[in-house]
């Protein structure tokens, strides 16, 4: 099956399966809760070539299993909850015995294991054991196997850290483009020469974007223009979760960002602060429903808005 994330180097996939060139039993697209539209938008396009080719391939769309909102729901989930485990790249400073605040690392990239690649393994192996009849819980029979390709590409090579699933023994996973020694460029060029989509994968409040100068394809300047609301609800999240940390409840005992100047992002963008007044309107419907819903799902005691 193919990890579709519905961005440049997994579409390079995708077309190349609409071509006959290589083989998926599935698409399936995981849905992290924090794709921006447009990320949605060229999902549709791609599902729309694919009617336009004649590729019946199942295309489907999945979620985490517990979490369906996504990140979203992880992150109110942390902030508001007990929720101990925070599954996101941030950037961190860390604070000395005398005070001194220096510049950390940054937390592991679990996100993409667990709201992407996780979803899509547990998707496929449900549609299979569904045509064999069996239950979720019984066992695969054991001349059945899996790969899963993932669009990681050469230039991303240290992404990999296993050709084994650690959730499924029947399971692997490969990386054609790495195999390719295709890049992201290589795979961008491919989908411009051809007139397709070519807006890069990744959340509205990912740590890996970037400042437009480093010219990585990724940056928080496309999120301000493209989706102002997004870019606010990131405002708020960024400012939520050092917040939440300097109350001493959670196991991350450093200071968290989301801009990699390690800065709050109205310090980095603060030409666009008028937008948090904006969307004040909307920003407070946006949580009150997230906070009745995170009191509903998770039984936490959720304060009310200030």
């Amino acid at each position: 099956m193919l990890s579709f994330g519905g961005g440049t180097q997994s579409t390079h996939l995708l077309e190349q399966h609409f071509r006959g060139e290589i083989h998926y039993d599935y698409i399936i697209f995981a849905d992290t809760g924090a794709e921006p539209d447009f990320i949605h938008d060229q999902v549709w396009w791609w599902q729309h070539r694919q009617r336009q080719v004649g590729n019946t391939t199942p295309f489907l769309i999945t979620q985490h299993s517990s979490m369906e909102r996504g990140l979203e729901e992880m992150l109110m989930r942390y902030i508001y909850t007990d929720y101990q485990r925070f599954q996101m790249p941030v950037y961190c400073n860390s604070v000395n015995e005398d005070g001194e605040v220096k510049a950390g690392g940054m937390l592991p990239r679990q996100c993409t294991v667990d709201f992407k690649i996780v979803p899509v393994k547990q998707q496929a192996r449900r549609m299979v054991m569904d045509q064999l009849g069996l239950g979720y819980r019984q066992k695969m029979p054991d001349n059945i196997g899996f790969i899963t390709d993932i669009g990681f590409s050469y230039d991303e090579i240290r992404r990999i850290n296993t050709y084994q699933s650690p959730q499924f023994k029947y399971m692997r996973m490969a990386y054609p483009l790495v195999e390719a020694n295709e890049t992201t460029e290589d795979s961008i060029r491919f989908l411009e020469q051809n007139g397709f989509p070519t807006r890069r994968s990744r959340c509205y409040l990912c740590p890996f974007n970037c400042a437009t100068e480093q010219d990585i394809g990724m940056d928080w300047e496309e999120i301000i223009e493209s989706e102002p609301f997004s870019f606010v609800k990131a405002v708020w999240f960024d400012a939520k979760l050092r917040e939440v940390q300097a109350t001493g409840t959670k196991i991350m005992r450093s200071i968290p960002y989301l801009h990699y100047s390690r800065r709050p992002l109205t310090e980095v963008f603060p030409e666009e602060i008028y937008l948090t007044n904006a969307y004040k309107t909307k920003l407070s419907q946006w949580l009150v429903e997230w906070q009745g819903y995170i009191a509903d799902k998770w039984g936490a005691e959720v304060p009310a808005i200030i």
